[in-house]
């Protein structure tokens, strides 16, 4: 096995380890209540509120 081999094999592997961890983490909340661990929900499981990571519009400056 060459070189170059190793280090696709390696990238390959550590992508679908990721994809595994995302996969599983996806239906175990640790500590978190209810569907306060998706990201549908805002702030404290309430919906509507502001999460953390919302855009916020800024107007661009009027140019005289």
């Amino acid at each position: 096995m060459d070189l170059q081999t190793l280090i696709v094999a390696i990238t390959v592997g550590l992508a679908a380890a990721f994809v595994i961890r995302t996969f599983t983490r996806q239906f175990t909340s640790r500590g978190q209540k209810g569907c306060a661990s998706c990201s549908h929900s805002g702030v404290n499981g309430q919906p509507g509120a502001a999460q953390e990571g919302d855009l916020i519009q800024v107007e661009e400056p009027v140019r005289k």
